[in-house]
């Protein structure tokens, strides 16, 4: 099959997304499937294929569709928010971006995000089957970046609107976590029958691999290392961390902390950890190409997420056979027993997060029966096999046709 993989966000990006279009391209294509993948470059300047680099520079699409669009709202629809053109002129300009590098020779579309399906459903053409994998809900996380105030807004009911026909407009929706199944039916009206939950997978083998790799920081040998890998934007939730961290300091100094990850957040989080006088204990180490090898020498791995779904640094964790740390939040309940592979938080507490610190610094013989059973566990649930074979019969019953296995 020549199949599609699309996302309206820039690729290669830091975060699931990306991780799951690229183990799962790169296992269509040993089964012998050609892949192409549609998205904004790094950037957001130009849209390109990102197997072969051939794009186009984003204004030559989108400047017309942006003077015509201001120029109706300005005169039908002056009512609309600005936060909500934007939106409109965005989808718009990739719909336009897909038509112009052609949809035709595709055999199957796989979008991987609701502004992608919703523009993909309506420019297609209409014999070419589509499904969607959906990786988080962009309607609440809006919530929590603060873009939408609260929901008797207009704001609101348009992020509504795009995350319901984001999850409908396709054949079938793939989702990873059961949480991210109810929330769609119960709060955006998505029938049960159009989800199907795949948990995702990950190359085992390949990771272990990387980890094997060793890195070149220094850990301090009279220090435990605390390592959260995630992104530096709210719904991460790092101010619950801090916080924590600056319980634990008035305790005992015998722990470092590392974020791996870059975001809009930084420069804020930075003020705040020098605030709290973390400046020397958590240190910010920006987007690392060598996650594994680090989770190999952590001690406890913390995530103290107000809204995720499979966040794939759990997994690794696991993989790494290190105890975690973890919020409720979505879907991560899902992955951890609490008191067995890991200890599990209300999100945005950062006292029971600092107890929970705390309880595995004191217990060395506890962290380590924790991490042992969580790599047991997710040595048995992620495997790629299993995702990529599931994700192959939903492909086999949407295209109508017989896939190689």
């Amino acid at each position: 099959m020549n199949i599609l993989l699309a996302s309206y966000f820039y690729l290669p990006h830091v975060g699931g997304l990306w991780t799951y279009a690229d183990i799962l391209q790169r296992s269509l294509r040993k089964l012998g499937h050609q892949v192409d993948i549609f998205g904004h470059a790094p950037g957001m300047q130009k849209y390109y294929m990102v197997n072969t680099g051939k794009s186009i520079d984003k204004s030559k699409i989108k400047d017309p569709i942006y003077d015509n669009l201001i120029k109706y709202f300005a005169q039908q629809r002056s009512d609309i928010a600005e936060w909500i053109r934007w939106r409109e002129i965005e989808r718009y300009s990739y719909e336009a971006a897909a038509v112009y590098f052609g949809l035709e020779k595709y055999d199957l579309i796989h979008a991987q995000d609701i502004v992608s399906t919703r523009a993909l459903w309506r420019v297609k053409p209409k014999h070419t089957p589509m499904i969607s994998t959906i990786h988080g809900c962009l309607a609440t996380e809006y919530i929590h970046s603060g873009e939408v105030k609260h929901k008797q807004s207009q704001e609101w009911s348009y992020a509504w609107t795009e995350e319901h026909f984001g999850a409908t407009s396709s054949q079938l929706t793939i989702v990873p976590t059961q949480w991210l199944k109810n929330l769609l039916s119960t709060e955006f009206y998505v029938p049960d029958h159009q989800v199907r939950v795949i948990p995702y997978g990950m190359d085992i083998s390949n990771f272990l691999a990387k980890a094997e790799k060793g890195h070149v920081l220094d850990v301090p040998s009279s220090k435990k290392l605390l390592v959260c890998p995630a992104r530096l934007v709210p719904v991460k939730g790092h101010k619950t961390l801090l916080e924590a961290l600056a319980l634990l300091k008035k305790e005992r100094n015998d722990w470092v902390c590392w974020l791996l990850g870059d975001g809009k957040l930084r420069a804020e989080l930075v003020m705040e950890a020098r605030r709290l006088n973390l400046q020397n204990d958590v240190i910010f180490m920006g987007d690392r190409n060598d996650v594994a090898s680090i989770l190999k020498s952590a001690h406890v791995m913390v995530l103290p997420s107000l809204q995720d779904n499979q966040p794939f640094s759990v997994m690794e964790a696991q993989i790494s056979g290190k105890a975690v740390v973890v919020s409720d939040a979505g879907g991560i309940p899902e992955m951890v027993t609490h008191g067995e592979t890991g200890l599990i938080f209300p999100r945005g507490d950062s006292v029971m997060l600092y107890t929970h610190l705390k309880t595995l610094l004191d217990d060395d013989f506890l962290r380590l029966r924790m991490g042992k059973n969580a790599k047991k566990w997710g040595s048995l649930h992620w495997s790629l096999d299993k995702m990529v074979s599931e994700t192959l019969q939903i492909y086999d019953q949407i295209a109508g046709s017989t896939i190689v296995q």
